[in-house]
């Protein structure tokens, strides 16, 4: 049986700075910025509608006043695994094709040279597909993109909308609570062996 494990990236694999970094590089609660941050301005740069430039432009345009170096050094600065993360990812991909399916601008690419590179895990991202989770148009994309069929996917993800999406395709979805859980769960689906390589070994 052929098997897709797809990873969501932030708030699963590793934490999300992105909060954090927009209210110090603005100096204001991300509630008073999302109040003047025109609608559907980060969602079109996550699709590659529109560059970073346009993103920082269409803030200033808005009243928001962003200093983007202090931006990226608090982005960067802010990813970390979360406990467990990196083993179960690494689990997977010994015993299954593994890969990443994130809604995410082109900052992607150097997060995953920085923590992904010396996993066998490629990334498909929301920038490249031209279109963002939960849509049924990035599963599809992705499984083009792979070689399977919608069916096959296994979506580990911390939003609940996008493994219902996938549920919905006819793949099995896990919403990511933590890595325990989700190992469980995924044994439990079959997808990963009773016992691990590293505990047979034991």
């Amino acid at each position: 049986m052929t098997v897709i494990i797809v990873f969501d990236l932030m708030e699963t694999l590793l934490t999300d700075p992105y909060l954090d970094a927009h209210e110090k590089a603005t100096g204001m609660s991300f509630a008073d910025f999302e109040r003047l941050r025109p609608a559907g301005l980060y969602h079109a740069m996550e699709r590659g509608e529109v560059p970073e430039s346009a993103y920082w432009a269409g803030l200033r345009e808005a009243g928001v006043d962003c200093d983007t170096a202090l931006f990226h050094q608090v982005r960067r600065d802010g990813y970390r695994w979360l406990d467990g993360m990196r083993d179960l990812a690494t689990e997977c991909a010994a015993v299954r094709r593994t890969v990443i399916g994130s809604n995410y601008p082109d900052w992607i690419e150097e997060v995953g040279r920085e923590f992904l590179h010396d996993l066998d895990i490629e990334i498909f991202a929301s920038y490249r597909f031209g279109v963002r989770k939960p849509s049924e148009a990035f599963f599809r994309q992705l499984c083009d993109r792979v070689g399977a069929a919608p069916h096959e996917l296994v979506l580990i993800d911390d939003k609940a909308e996008n493994t219902a999406a996938v549920t919905r395709l006819g793949g099995l979805g896990i919403t990511f609570v933590s890595a325990d859980d989700t190992r469980r769960r995924l044994r439990r689906a079959g997808v990963l062996p009773a016992v691990s390589p590293q505990e047979g070994r034991s």
